[in-house]
């Protein structure tokens, strides 16, 4: 009966240790890489590393946080611009799997442009 206990608690410890792990990399994640949010979080992350690496006046600050969002812009119409080139992409991964890759497939892109069009939502209507 003590073996059981011992082994369970170890169980219990390890499994705890994993699950505090998890939450404290996502944490840590989470406000080391803010900018892989939206536009603005990576514009003030951006900025904010800049301002304090080059020592920028206000009036460099308001200039190149310009210049940061007509760099956001144009990634966004890159990847507008790009998405023919990936749709391409995507039928010839499908042209290599059975029917039952091509159907997870399909969902996964589904679940990937569902994100995409709430990101862009969030992002345009703050």
């Amino acid at each position: 009966m003590n073996k059981w206990k011992l082994i369970s608690g170890i169980a219990l410890v390890f499994i705890l240790g994993v699950l505090v792990g998890s939450i404290g990399t996502g944490f840590y994640l989470k406000h080391r890489y803010p900018r892989l949010g939206d536009h603005k979080a990576r514009k003030a992350f951006v900025m904010e590393r800049l301002s304090k690496e080059l020592n920028l006046t206000q009036d460099q600050m308001m200039n190149i946080g310009k210049i940061i969002e007509q760099m956001e812009e144009k990634r966004r119409e890159y990847f507008l611009r790009n998405w023919n080139e990936i749709e391409k992409s995507i039928d010839q991964m499908k042209r290599e799997l059975n029917s039952d890759q091509q159907k997870k497939l399909d969902a996964l892109r589904e679940r990937f442009e569902k994100r995409q069009k709430a990101r862009e939502e969030r992002q345009f209507h703050r």
